[in-house]
């Protein structure tokens, strides 16, 4: 299985400007709630786009999660706005660096980007934790796209009772071009929103799905 575009929902709608702003942290501001989704922004220290988080519950195994979010060739079915992706180099099971293409709306020029993806669980709660870390410069930029300059955040895959999943997916960008940041920042929450919503359909397709370096306390 293969890192992928999933991971980077949100930035298929980042596109702004970025301009200064405090670097003291400031506190969430919600956004969206209703029963199975919790989206919140919050100014990103050094500029003027917000950081967003949502929190969504999907009932399915730890398996399956990963499973969805590895899988490259179904990245286009539920990420929101994603162009696809493409694996540049892997690091067995837990690190790859992945080149992922935004669709972005006309008239704005698609975005591309390269992030490295690093996994890991913790042995006692079997929480798994999915960083993202931007590295724009892994391969040439090309003239069809605009590169993204700074892209980052995490997924979390927090496994609750009755085979629940708790999954947080937070996440800060500044994809670089002149767009109004308030544009950018309204896209940014409706990528990450869209893309949780889409989620609990998709990962139905992974019920099956297995893997050596997952441990998955509701598959025991």
């Amino acid at each position: 299985m293969r890192f992928r575009l999933a991971l980077l929902g949100p930035l298929c709608s980042l596109i702004s400007l970025a301009i200064t702003w405090p670097a003291q942290a400031s506190a969430w501001e919600l956004l969206l709630e209703d029963e199975n989704l919790r989206v919140q922004q919050r100014p990103y220290a050094g500029s003027a786009l917000n950081e967003i988080k949502g929190v969504t519950h999907v009932k399915a195994s730890l398996n399956a999660v990963m499973a969805l979010l590895k899988d490259a060739r179904f990245n286009q079915q539920w990420v929101y706005r994603s162009g696809g992706a493409s694996i540049l180099e892997e690091n067995g099971y837990a690190q790859a660096y992945v080149y992922g293409i935004v669709d972005a709306p006309w008239p704005m020029r698609d975005r591309d980007t390269v992030v490295r993806f690093d996994y890991r669980q913790q042995p006692d709660t079997h929480i798994i934790t999915i960083t993202i870390t931007n590295f724009p410069d892994f391969i040439a930029s090309k003239d069809d796209f605009v590169r993204v300059p700074d892209f980052g955040g995490y997924w979390e895959l927090r496994p609750e009772k009755e085979g629940w999943v708790a999954v947080t997916y937070q996440v800060y960008g500044d994809p670089g071009g002149m767009i109004p940041v308030w544009l950018a920042n309204y896209a940014a929450a409706r990528s990450v929103t869209k893309t949780l919503q889409n989620m609990q359909p998709a990962v139905k397709h992974y019920e099956n799905a297995r893997s050596a370096f997952v441990v998955d306390t509701s598959m025991e």
